[in-house]
């Protein structure tokens, strides 16, 4: 008799148990769907924006999803330093410590020398106008030496003909009118993204602009100094981290609001790689 009473008493604290578990993981998941809702209302922006038609989800399919510690996450993005060999090839070294992450041997320089389209044919007209390639096209300058860099659709050419040699399927994608709350999302999913930011997440330098004429038109370009492109591999409540290849020897952390302004004026450039 006592060792039914016995086995009834526990069986309704198991339940009991697991009633109250329950509960606190409904309550858990709602509380983070509201903040998730009321994060996406304060930016007013669109919770099922699709990129290049991909859901957010789906951009995360195949990855591993990283643990929360303290509301930190931290993707382990190897940590690539562009010196000495590319004094301006942060580039090329963010698209090589993404493709390490995923697991290929990529070396930044086998990369910038079989896959990076470059163009340092910079001359001056009679009138000494300058006239120089188009960055969204190539890499304006050489990476090994002296010049300015590239935009998001160069890099974006460079890895999807990397992935055409040796990963048919991958698919690098450049996400365009991105926010925050896409962010972190892509975070959450395990997700790291090529960023275009400044150095140090310092003003944009437009004082002493460097201003030319894209080769074959008269479209006058002026890039602005300081530009830098970083892996953004983590985020905390306050501040965004980073795979910073200038010389950084650990994952580096940047204000939030201070990588947004700098990421909004770079044209929100954002490049992720869409697993087969």
């Amino acid at each position: 008799m006592k060792n039914k009473l016995l086995v009834f008493t526990l069986g309704v604290c198991t339940a009991v148990c697991t009633v109250i578990a329950d509960y606190a993981y409904t309550g858990q998941v709602y509380d983070e769907r509201a903040a998730e809702i009321a994060r996406y209302e304060a930016l007013n922006a669109d919770p099922h924006m699709l990129y290049n038609g991909y859901t957010v989800e789906e951009l995360g399919e195949g990855y591993d999803k990283p643990s929360s510690i303290f509301g930190k996450i931290v993707l382990d993005v190897p940590i690539i330093n562009q010196y000495p060999e590319l004094p301006i090839g942060c580039e090329i070294t963010s698209a090589a410590a993404v493709l390490q992450y995923l697991g290929f041997e990529a070396d930044k320089l086998w990369l910038t020398d079989n896959y990076l389209i470059w163009d340092d044919n910079f001359t001056y007209d009679d009138e000494m106008v300058s006239h120089g390639p188009d960055p969204y096209k190539v890499f304006a300058g050489n990476p090994y030496d002296w010049g300015y860099g590239c935009f998001a659709p160069v890099i974006v050419d460079t890895l999807n003909r990397y992935f055409a040699d040796y990963a048919p399927g991958y698919e690098a994608i450049s996400l365009e009118d991105t926010n925050s709350a896409d962010i972190e999302k892509l975070l959450n999913e395990g997700v790291p993204m090529i960023v275009w930011a400044s150095r140090d997440m310092k003003a944009y330098n437009y004082r002493e602009p460097a201003e030319w004429l894209i080769n074959g038109t008269d479209e006058l370009y002026t890039w602005i100094g300081n530009s830098h492109t970083l892996v953004l591999c983590g985020y905390d409540s306050t501040c965004y981290y980073f795979m910073d290849c200038d010389d950084k020897d650990e994952i580096t952390p940047y204000l939030k609001e201070q990588f947004l302004n700098r990421f909004t004026e770079n044209g929100s450039q954002c490049i992720v790689v869409k697993l087969p």
